[in-house]
């Protein structure tokens, strides 16, 4: 089953950050952007209280990132998100974005 979350980009808090969205047990496995996007790349946060967020980083120390495509749906392998399962995922765009943009983020149960 896959179940689908909004990850609303709201300018007016810090110009490139998504509120926290929880996952529910479940894992990410797809990212699907809006028709108009500033930024090229989208980077990921995790945090255990929707408080205090950490850098989502690959084992070799870079940032996960993914690239903006906008108005499409981006594939995730979701096994890379199994430490995220409980807990809570920011998007962060690369860019100022010029106005509030919906990220939906999909999840499947694990």
């Amino acid at each position: 089953m896959i179940k689908s979350k909004l990850a609303l980009i709201d300018i007016s808090a810090d110009n490139n950050n998504s509120l926290g969205v929880a996952t529910e047990g479940m894992l990410l496995c797809g990212i699907q952007y809006p028709a108009a996007m500033t930024g090229s790349s989208v980077t990921f946060d995790f945090s255990m209280d929707n408080s205090t967020f950490v850098d989502v980083k690959e084992t070799d120390g870079t940032d996960v990132t993914y690239s903006v495509s906008a108005g499409d749906m981006v594939r995730v392998d979701p096994s890379g998100w199994a430490f995220a399962s409980n807990g809570f995922i920011r998007v962060t765009s690369n860019g100022s974005e010029a106005a509030d943009r919906s990220i939906i983020l999909h999840f499947r149960h694990s």
